[in-house]
């Protein structure tokens, strides 16, 4: 198995020497598909509008519907049109030999997972983050109004 992955991995590498800076990072956002942000966005509003409206009449739930998708559209437009934005931040941060091996850790197993599964997990860590900060919050806000006393 490891010999497996450290085939795949020069492959990778010996792919990688023959493009370009730019056409690697194109492959980094290609595997790495930041515009699956758009669904996180999608979610969070579909999450809020049934806080708001918990049971919608089947009028509301077809304008619900109807906003998200267009929502989504509106995020994915935004998406492509700052790609350019994100191939120069990876061009400005990474040096070559970076760019080379972060193309093949996402092309990896590894990296695949990855990819898949660290949305969950910032998810998740934002949640506990949150839930932390809320449970700090009152002596938080004391520390502040001490402070402000003095």
């Amino acid at each position: 198995m490891k010999l497996l992955s450290t085939l795949l991995l020069l492959g990778a590498l010996a792919f990688s020497q023959t493009l370009t800076k730019q056409q690697k990072i194109e492959r980094i956002l290609d595997l790495t598909n930041p515009e699956s942000a758009v669904t996180e966005v999608v979610t969070q509003v579909d999450g809020m509008l049934q806080q708001i409206q918990p049971t919608p009449t089947p009028q509301q739930k077809a304008r619900r519907a109807e906003a998200l998708d267009k929502i989504g559209k509106l995020a994915k437009e935004r998406m492509r049109k700052i790609r350019p934005d994100l191939i120069k931040a990876y061009g400005d941060t990474f040096s070559d030999a970076e760019i080379d091996g972060l193309l093949a850790f996402y092309e990896s197993p590894a990296g695949k997972a990855s990819i898949t599964k660290i949305p969950a997990v910032n998810a998740r860590m934002g949640g506990l983050i949150q839930a932390e900060m809320n449970a700090i919050g009152a002596e938080i806000n004391k520390l502040a109004e001490d402070t402000l006393k003095k």
